[in-house]
């Protein structure tokens, strides 16, 4: 279960604090490596996969979280009530064909955990876990229209606390 506490314990770590495959490469973008681990998401391609580690793996790309979540809808107002993943992007790549939304895999995308109108993501730019409103986390990308999309947690999900994966 997700909770406030679960959340803040992931707070100001960064990756080569979380990472036990020692993927933490500061240039590249670990925000769905970071959900990932809170999550203990371990489908699609992962750190292990990606440095040939010994220990769990955690999902590396955005786009294949967003698909594996079960229920998913665009953020218009935000409020307390949401528990779950949030995913920000330019409007134009949240596609819906069919009835299935996907999240087109590009560079300027980003997700977090929302608990209580607040988003713990990780922040590039900082190398580090950190807690946002979700208004602040609307404007991750500049110079676009962005959506806010809600993800429910992927069926394989177990939060887990910072140190427990």
């Amino acid at each position: 279960m997700i909770d406030e506490t679960l959340l803040n314990s992931w707070l100001a770590k960064s990756m080569t604090d979380i990472c036990l495959n020692g993927y933490d490469d500061q240039s590249h973008n670990h925000c769905a490596h970071f959900v990932a681990h809170a999550m203990n998401l371990h489908f699609g391609y992962t750190c292990r996969q990606h440095r040939g580690g010994t220990n769990a793996g955690a999902n590396l790309r955005v786009h294949e979280i967003f698909a594996q979540c079960p229920k998913k809808h665009e953020i218009r107002q935000t409020g307390p009530r949401l528990t779950g993943l949030v995913f920000v992007s330019a409007s134009s790549n949240f596609v819906t064909r069919n009835g299935t939304t996907t999240l087109q895999n590009v560079p300027r995308k980003h997700i977090g955990v929302i608990h209580s109108a607040h988003v713990w993501h990780y922040s590039n730019t900082n190398d580090q876990v950190v807690k946002q409103v979700m208004s602040e986390f609307l404007f991750h990308y500049s110079g676009q229209q962005n959506s806010l999309w809600y993800g429910s947690l992927p069926t394989a999900a177990r939060p887990i606390h910072f140190g427990q994966c």
